[in-house]
């Protein structure tokens, strides 16, 4: 029983950590992308590669 008092101290942690979980599992689930995209193009840039389109991976 003192085991499980000791946890109420942490419970609101807990709940958090897995209300954002679920947030993210929703959203992967989903299709959803949370944080940043796929465009792996720079803004205004043209690619003329024989792949189709598909330039090289562009980090910001």
């Amino acid at each position: 029983m003192e085991f499980l008092r000791s946890l109420s101290a942490i419970r609101y942690y807990a709940v958090v950590a897995l209300l954002i979980y679920g947030v993210f599992l929703w959203a992967g689930l989903n299709g959803v992308r949370l944080l940043g995209d796929d465009n792996e193009n720079p803004e205004g840039s043209r690619t003329t590669s024989s792949r189709g389109g598909h330039a090289r991976f562009y980090h910001k």
